[in-house]
């Protein structure tokens, strides 16, 4: 029978991508390295022609990769298939808890601070975490468990990264509201899996007891 267990190669990529998610929130002071990068990014973006469509178009392609990389690996791996439930799960989860850290944080969007060329979101509507970075390497999660291929995890990933940096271009995300997203989107699908692999050791422990 073929192995469900998830491989630690399979999810590399995306320890490496949080790692490098942590270091930006916490290197060198908290919040100046954020400042300084969305302020360039923000200034650079701003002469890109409907910079605002970046973000969207790549998180929709994301999300009908994500769709067709689920609907194959269901159909022809059925060992994985609980595996790639949980992952997809755990996407909902992330996105509630983002929506739940903006509440806790209120912390304003960079466009309330410095104009931008394009429309800014209305007071209330909090910048930390980004949902969309959350989403985006959600979506990398997902389909490096249904996956399990590198090379796939990896385009996964540079595409989140597009999204993601898509936002501070555009004005409306500093750079750790979407490092935050970024690790919100990685760790909580990945913990569901772990958490699905867990309870699945447990009974199969106790049914080969019971045998036994």
């Amino acid at each position: 029978m073929p192995s469900t267990r998830l491989s630690v190669r399979s999810v590399l990529p995306l320890g490496i991508a949080s790692a490098l998610a942590a270091l930006l929130l916490i290197v060198p002071l908290p919040g100046s390295l954020s400042v300084v990068g969305t302020r360039w990014l923000s200034s650079a973006g701003s002469a890109v022609p409907a910079v605002e469509l970046i973000s969207e178009a790549g998180l929709l392609l994301l999300a009908a990769a994500t769709a067709a990389v689920m609907a194959r690996a269901w159909w022809n791996h059925h060992e994985r298939r609980v595996h790639i439930a949980a992952s997809a799960v755990g996407v909902v989860l992330a996105y509630l808890l983002s929506e739940g850290g903006k509440l806790l944080f209120a912390q304003a969007r960079p466009c309330a601070v410095w104009q931008i060329a394009g429309e800014c979101p209305p007071p209330g509507d909090w910048s930390l975490p980004s949902n969309h970075a959350t989403l985006a390497f959600g979506a990398a999660a997902v389909i490096a468990v249904a996956v399990g291929r590198s090379w796939l995890t990896w385009s996964a990933i540079a595409l989140a990264s597009v999204v993601a940096v898509g936002r501070v271009a555009q004005g409306v995300h500093y750079v750790h509201d979407i490092a935050l997203g970024a690790i919100l989107g990685v760790a909580v699908p990945l913990l569901g899996v772990i958490g699905i692999e867990a309870i699945m050791r447990v009974v199969q422990a106790r049914r080969a007891a019971r045998r036994g």
